[in-house]
């Protein structure tokens, strides 16, 4: 398992990722409302493994902040669709992070987490982001 700041660090991304998913749904509609319920449903359920998992490691999870700031305003549907491929790309890295500091079965399980996290941000806007030193 990978150490508790790595783990209190994802568990931080999913906690703003909740929020920002509550603000994403409200400028949605029809299928993509629900899905973005769906998704903040997913993330629920990743930070109350990460909050087990901290526990189990003898360790405190982290709080959730009271509110998040957004990277930037949210107030038609694409903006909403822009914010969701973000939280998903950086939730991507965070998870990705837990994998390389984790061994066997935890490793392979971050490591789905991270590479679902990485489509659904794709999916959002239909581009993929480009990685740092990528051309």
């Amino acid at each position: 398992m990978a150490d508790i700041d790595a783990l209190n660090l994802t568990l931080s991304g999913e906690y703003a990722a909740i929020y920002a998913y509550g603000i994403i749904a409200a400028h949605l509609t029809g299928s993509q409302e629900k899905r973005a319920l769906a998704v903040m449903a997913e993330h629920r359920q990743q930070r109350d493994r990460l909050r087990a998992s901290i526990n189990g490691l003898g360790g405190t999870p982290a709080a959730a902040a009271a509110i998040y700031e957004l990277p930037h305003d949210v107030t038609t549907a694409t903006q909403a669709r822009e914010l969701a491929a973000l939280v998903e790309d950086r939730l991507s890295g965070q998870w990705a992070a837990v994998a390389s500091a984790s061994k066997g079965a935890d490793r392979n399980s971050a490591a789905l987490v991270s590479v679902a996290c990485s489509v659904r941000s794709t999916s959002w806007t239909g581009e993929a982001p480009i990685w740092p030193g990528a051309k």
